[in-house]
């Protein structure tokens, strides 16, 4: 038996780490789970039944404040940490937990799909033993971080299939009008450091679009911060569905005509469930473009490709041809859960 920590930060997080937590207890082994209080956070781990333990916040959207709370949160956690004595620590690119579980002597392991998120690698990535990461990343976007190739281990799968490769689940989402089509939006992490230097008017002008082509529709907006829903519901509270607490995706993408992702997480579960599906993120990802390749995902540069792209998408007919070869997308990667559970107890008994 070995103790394991995790830190979870994310609502992908929990999504994707529920699995992999409820795995290792299945075989006997101690996890302690924790978390920081986060707006989408806690609500999804209830929706998903995982017990986490939450210590200190995330701070604000400048960098100063995020730096004060995680030196915070950090002195908080050692004495927890410390207590539990973990053989193991798990995170994505947690620098609290690859900075505590290096000055305990523990070895951190990095379950990272995130290359682009560059600030986080380099706090977390050079101090963690071994990274899980897919397969359509080269080796050579990671070894700048200073990780070596052999210190890789790389599944066939992205990371949506370890929860879309198990049951639906139903937890709430927001009233639909079922007579009406239903276009959803996910906002971008407008916070995140890698968003420095784009475009900041970027949602405002994806939600006019929105606007002006998707009237008689529901339209609804996923916002991912508190600062993001006060200012969206301001704006256009009146013409579309904007959710004051976070919804369960999966069951709202099942009931979506059409998706419109700013970020990379729900954009590539939309697509591998077959939604029609147009990604604006501001930059280039392996993920989505290996998505593109297979055809179950397209890319707006602007304005006008959103617009095109839209009339195509919402016609029944492509949705039922994507459907049918998202399945087939999915059908091919291998269960990411049992990859790196089996790898987790294989750095255990080395």
């Amino acid at each position: 038996m070995a103790r394991f920590w995790f830190d979870i930060l994310t609502p992908k997080q929990v999504l994707f780490f529920k699995y992999i937590v409820s795995d290792l207890e299945k075989r006997g082994h101690k996890v302690l789970a924790t978390s920081r209080r986060f707006r989408e956070v806690e609500p999804v781990a209830k929706m998903n039944s995982l017990e986490l333990l939450y210590v200190g916040e995330r701070g604000g959207s400048d960098f100063l404040s995020q730096l004060v709370a995680d030196v915070k949160r950090m002195e908080l956690t050692i004495p927890i940490v410390s207590e539990f004595k973990p053989d193991v620590a798990v995170s994505v690119a947690s620098n609290v937990c690859a900075r505590i579980a290096f000055g305990l002597g523990v070895k951190h392991v990095a379950v990272n799909d995130s290359p682009h998120s560059v600030i986080a690698g380099k706090l977390s990535l050079p101090l963690s033993y071994h990274l899980f990461t897919p397969w359509v990343i080269p080796y050579r976007e990671w070894l700048p971080f200073g990780i070596k190739k052999e210190q890789i281990t790389r599944y066939r799968a992205l990371d949506p299939a370890a929860w879309l490769k198990r049951g639906l689940t139903k937890g709430p989402i927001p009233d639909l009008d079922s007579k009406k089509k239903t276009v959803v939006v996910r906002l971008e992490e407008s916070f995140a450091p890698y968003m420095m230097g784009k475009r900041k008017d970027w949602i405002y002008r994806i939600l006019e679009v929105a606007r002006e082509n998707f009237s008689g529709m529901n339209i609804v907006v996923l916002c991912r911060y508190t600062e993001q829903y006060e200012k969206i519901k301001e704006l256009y509270g009146k013409e579309m569905i904007i959710p004051s607490q976070p919804v369960d995706g999966r069951h709202l993408l099942a009931k979506t005509d059409l998706f419109i992702g700013m970020g990379g997480t729900m954009t590539a579960e939309s697509a591998l469930m077959g939604v029609p599906s147009i990604s604006t993120f501001q930059g280039e990802l392996y993920t989505e473009s290996y998505l593109i390749s297979r055809g179950i995902l397209f890319k707006a540069r602007d304005t006008k490709d959103i617009v095109s792209l839209s009339s195509r998408l919402l016609d029944p007919r492509e949705k039922d041809r994507l459907k049918k070869r998202a399945g087939k997308v999915l059908e091919s990667m291998e269960d990411p859960v049992s990859v790196i559970v089996s790898g987790l107890e294989k750095i255990i008994d080395f």
